[in-house]
This record gives structure tokens, sequence and C-alpha cells, in this order.
């Protein structure tokens, strides 16, 4: 590969990059349509690269093209939302049991605690988008621990909805209900140290709870979501 061929991929990756951040932190909203010629203007980038960025986000269900009206985002899908749920609580509780069963090596749990950390500093600057992308990282470590990093393959296709309902859930629950109560931020990260210090312990059945309780969160504030921001879903919670 040559290196104008190098900078072309560098250049398609961040033209994908960027519209998938703004449709994830709802800079492009649900609903709204999307033209070639004016995003290829606004970032200043050949249509083709815009062209191919739109494609995998259509792939990653991102975007929907419908014939003589051209690309539009997506609105959420409950349904979708419901079945990333189900498939991650059931990956990820069979990965907590291997990883208790063969046990974490100290590098491992070395990356974990980064991971956490980096977190902690993202929700102190209130950066929603890296806060989101360092629990994915976490998510993400513990099957490529277990080698089964390539499952989130699959996740690339499903967890579209998914991560615009936790970005929404981030920043429309970042408040205190009382002074004993935690923020959402908040509740992930605690839930995030649970998680850690569970697999370090080895506990199985503890670890497994917290997964299926933070998935279940998600789940349980969409219906709370949805008639918040009608206008961003489709269907019924």
């Amino acid at each position: 590969m040559t290196e104008l061929d190098i900078e072309k991929n560098s250049s398609r990756d961040d033209v994908y990059d960027q519209l998938r951040n703004q449709i994830l932190n709802m800079d492009i909203k649900p609903g709204e349509r999307l033209s070639e010629n004016l995003l290829s203007t606004q970032m200043n980038v050949g249509r083709s690269s815009v062209r191919e960025a739109l494609s995998r986000l259509v792939e990653e269900g991102y975007i929907v093209v419908y014939p003589q009206r051209g690309s539009e985002v997506t609105l959420i899908d409950t349904e979708r939302i419901r079945q990333a749920v189900f498939s991650h609580t059931v990956l990820e509780q069979a990965m907590i049991v291997e990883l208790c069963r063969q046990g974490l090596k100290k590098e491992q749990l070395s990356c974990l605690e980064e991971v956490l950390t980096r977190q902690k500093s993202e929700s102190n600057q209130l950066n929603i988008m890296d806060f989101l992308m360092m629990e994915q990282e976490l998510h993400y470590l513990l099957s490529s621990f277990c080698g089964r990093e390539y499952s989130w393959e699959m996740f690339r296709t499903l967890d579209c909805d998914l991560l615009r309902l936790n970005y929404l859930q981030y920043t429309t629950f970042n408040y205190r209900i009382d002074m004993s109560s935690l923020t959402s931020w908040e509740h992930s990260q605690v839930e995030g140290r649970l998680l850690v210090d569970h697999l370090r312990r080895r506990d199985a059945e503890a670890a497994s709870l917290i997964c299926a309780n933070h998935f279940n969160t998600i789940l349980w504030n969409a219906g709370t979501l949805q008639e918040i921001y009608p206008q961003f879903f489709s269907g019924q919670a």
C-alpha cells in the first residue's frame, strides 16, 4: 500500500468516525436527512469519502436509504435495543464465567483498572462521548481476555440504537434525586468497579449479576426516554 493510499484510507476513516460520533451524540438527530453534497462541503472532503462513510453507517444501522428520498438517520428502534441487551447479557455472562474459571492475569487486571481511571477522568470533564467509549472498551477487553473479541463484530451492526440510548441516558439522568443518590455517570462507574472487583475475586455469580443489572437498567430506562424524546424513537417501548 502506498503512502497516498494510506492517507486516503485515513481520510475515509476520519469521515466515518466524525459522522458516527455526530449521530451518537445527537448533533445529527434521528430522522434527519443527509446530503452527500452538503456533508462533503461541510467536512471539506470528496464526495467519494462521504459516500463510503455513509455506506458503512447504513451497514451498521445508523442510516437508511430511501429510493427517491436519499439518506436519513434511522429512528431508535426499541426492539433492536431489546435484542442487543439480550445478546450482550447472554454472551458477556458466559465470558464472565470463563474468565472467573481461568482467572485474570495481573496485566489484564491492570488494563481494566486503567480504563476505569480514564473513565473517571472523562466523567470529571463531563465528556460524554469518551465516557461512553471507555464503557465500551471495558466490555471489549473482557471478550478479548477470553479470546472472544471477534464476537464484537456482531455488535458492530447491532449496537447503534443501544449506544444512542446510552448517550441519551447519560445526558438526561446526570443529576441526583437526593443527596445519597448517584447520577447515571456515577452509577456506571460503580458498576464497573464492582465488576472488576468480582472478577478479581473470581466470583462469577456476583459479576454476572452486575452485568445483567447494567444492561437491564438501559432497557428499563428506554420507556422513560421514549416519553421524553418521542421524536427520536420508532415503535413502542
